[in-house]
Parts: structure tokens; C-alpha cells; sequence
């Protein structure tokens, strides 16, 4: 499975959670823009964030011989409702959410996932005051390397 099928995998799990409204993709400093997506009422591009919103972040994959580690920060998050209690309500919801998005992972693609995520709560203002959860998680990928089917010339 390529880094594509993988991001695309992730993508398309996240897009298809009943409650999850908006997913991006990238750095952090894309944070703030999501994925564009059809609105399907003007059929015009929207890139408005709507909360519960998951940003699928990168960061450093793992190669060796037989295996090939891809590991992301999934930041989930939501607009907490004002005070204390409203920020510990959204986190609680977000960690559900990932719970959702892993589960989802590990029982419908077909790889070898660490279901021992790191999980941070978190509460920033970006453009926005959110709250959530950062799910680190890391999926290895059979994928030996084959000097057999380099391009190379001889």
C-alpha cells in the first residue's frame, strides 16, 4: 500500500464518520484549511471549517527492510461550549471520535496498526477557540525492499 492509498484511506475514514463535519490534510500551518469539499446546495467549493473538525498531520515515517511505518497526528477537534466543564466536554466527545476513526482503521484496512496511541488533550485559538484530542498513531506497511525491481541500468 503507497503513502497515497494510505492518506486516502485515512481520508476517506474520517469523511465517512456520521459525525465528523469538516477533515484537512498537512503541516500545522495548514491547520486552518481544510480539505475543499462540494457544497452541494450552491455546487461552489467550501472551505469553511465545520466543527467536529480532523486534521490529518504528518510526521516522521519509518523505513527498514521489510516494513515501512507511517506515523500521523490526528488532531480532532471541536468548539467547546464556554468555560471548564465546556472544554472537558468537547475532549471527552473528540476522544470518542478518534476512538471511532481507529476502530475503523483496525477492523476495515488491511495493515499492521499500533493501537497503542498517545492521546493529548488539548485547547487552542487558532481562528477559532477548539478544544479535543491529539491521537499519535503509527500504521506499518509490509513492503520489503526488492532490488530485483529497481530501475536501474545494469
Amino acid at each position: 500500500m503507497t503513502y497515497k492509498e494510505i492518506v486516502n484511506s485515512l481520508i476517506e475514514i474520517v469523511k465517512s464518520h456520521k459525525i465528523v463535519r469538516s477533515v484537512g490534510y498537512g503541516n500545522l500551518t495548514d491547520l486552518v484549511e481544510p480539505l475543499k469539499r462540494e457544497n452541494r446546495a450552491s455546487d461552489n467549493i467550501d472551505y469553511e471549517i465545520n466543527y467536529p473538525y480532523v486534521f490529518i498531520n504528518p510526521t516522521a515515517h519509518t523505513l527498514t527492510k521489510n516494513k515501512t511505518t507511517y506515523a500521523f497526528n490526528l488532531i480532532v477537534m471541536e468548539q467547546p461550549k464556554e468555560g471548564t466543564l465546556g472544554t472537558i466536554q468537547a475532549q471527552s466527545e473528540c476522544y470518542e471520535y478518534i476512538k471511532d476513526i481507529l476502530a475503523r482503521i483496525y477492523y476495515e484496512l488491511d495493515l499492521d496498526f499500533n493501537l497503542n496511541s498517545q492521546v493529548t488533550p488539548f485547547q487552542e485559538k487558532y481562528n477559532d477557540v477548539v478544544a479535543g484530542m491529539t491521537a499519535t498513531i503509527t500504521i506499518q506497511v509490509r513492503d520489503p525492499l526488492n532490488d530485483c525491481i529497481t530501475p536501474f541500468n545494469e
